[in-house]
C-alpha cells in the first residue's frame, strides 16, 4: 500500500511538472505574439530561465537540421585551406631566407665599397672540414673564376683565412683559427707588432708582444702586412684578456674575432693581392761601400 502511495505521488508530481512546462511554453509563445497585453511583464519575468533554456534547445535543433549535409564538400574545402596554409608557410620561409641572405650580401657589398683599393669576389661556403675544429671551409669558386692559391678570404667583420687548394670550380681555405695558421699583426693603439696564431681549441692567441707594451682588453688587432701572406689593415680581432709576467720577455693575449667561423655562409675573396717577393732579399749581404 505504501509503495502504491509513493508511486501515485510521483505520478502526480510528474504530471504537474509536465503541465507547468507546457503552460510555461504556452505563456512564452503568447507573450512573444503580444497576446498577453499588460499581464506580459508579470507572467514572463519568473519564466525567463525557462525561456532561455527552451530558446537554446530550439536553436540547437534548428542549426542541426539546417547544417550542410554535404560532408564531402566540407572535407574538400578543409583540404584546400590546409594546402593554402602550407604554401603560405613555405613562401614565408623562403622570404625570410632571402632577407637573411640579402643582409649578408649587403654587408659584404658595403665592405667592398669602403675598401675600393682591392678587387673582391663573393663565394658561398659549400662545405667544411670534417675534423672537430672545422679548420677549413670549401667555396664554390675556383680557377675558372680567377681564384688562385694564397688568395685572401675575408668578410665585412674581418680576416677569415687563406686559400690553400684550388680546383676548376671550387677552392679550399685554411681558417686563421687552425693550429697551423700564423698571421703577422699590429695592435692599432700601441702600433706594437706580433703574431696571431690559431689554437687546437679554435681560439686565437697574440704572441711576441714585448712586456713593455701596454696591451689591454678592447685593443684592435689588424694585419700588419709584414711577410708574404696578408695585406695590411684587415681586422683580425680584439684583445680579450692579457697574460703578462715581469720575468718574461713577451706577453700573451687572447683574441676574439667578430666572425662566427662555424656559421660562415658567404665570404669575399681578394683576387688582386700580389704577394711581395721578399724571400730572395732576406739575408742578402749589404754591398761594401
Amino acid at each position: 500500500m505504501r509503495r502504491y502511495r509513493i508511486a501515485s505521488w510521483l505520478a502526480d508530481r510528474l504530471g504537474l511538472a509536465i503541465t507547468l512546462v507546457v503552460l510555461s511554453i504556452a505563456i512564452i509563445v503568447m507573450g512573444q505574439r503580444g497576446m498577453l497585453g499588460s499581464l506580459e511583464s508579470g507572467l514572463l519575468a519568473p519564466l525567463a530561465p525557462i525561456q532561455s533554456f527552451v530558446s537554446g534547445v530550439f536553436n540547437n535543433i534548428y542549426n542541426t537540421l539546417n547544417a550542410p549535409s554535404d560532408l564531402e564538400a566540407l572535407r574538400k574545402r578543409n583540404a584546400e585551406l590546409e594546402q593554402q596554409v602550407a604554401q603560405l608557410t613555405s613562401e614565408n620561409a623562403r622570404l625570410r631566407e632571402a632577407e637573411a641572405q640579402l643582409t649578408v650580401l649587403s654587408a659584404l657589398l658595403d665592405y667592398a665599397r669602403s675598401n675600393p683599393n682591392r678587387t673582391y669576389m663573393a663565394a658561398d661556403v659549400v662545405g667544411r672540414d670534417e675534423s672537430l675544429f672545422l679548420s677549413y671551409i670549401l667555396l664554390n669558386r675556383g680557377a675558372r673564376d680567377g681564384v688562385k692559391l694564397d688568395d685572401i678570404v675575408v668578410t665585412d667583420q674581418g680576416l677569415v683565412g687563406i686559400m690553400t687548394e684550388v680546383t676548376a670550380n671550387a677552392s679550399k681555405a685554411l681558417l686563421i683559427t687552425d693550429a697551423s695558421s700564423a698571421v703577422n699583426v699590429r695592435v692599432q693603439e700601441s702600433r706594437a707588432e706580433g703574431v696571431v696564431t690559431g689554437q687546437q681549441s679554435g681560439e686565437l692567441r697574440l704572441n711576441f708582444i714585448s712586456v713593455d707594451v701596454e696591451l689591454k682588453p678592447g685593443d684592435l688587432v689588424l694585419t700588419s702586412g709584414l711577410g708574404e701572406q696578408y695585406p695590411s689593415g684587415i681586422v683580425v680581432g680584439q684583445v680579450a684578456s692579457v697574460r703578462k709576467r715581469t720575468f718574461d720577455v713577451f706577453q700573451e693575449a687572447d683574441i676574439i674575432s667578430a666572425i662566427d667561423f662555424d656559421r660562415l655562409e658567404t665570404v669575399l675573396i681578394i683576387t688582386d693581392f700580389d704577394k711581395p717577393e721578399i724571400t730572395p732579399l732576406v739575408g742578402t749581404p749589404t754591398p761594401a761601400p
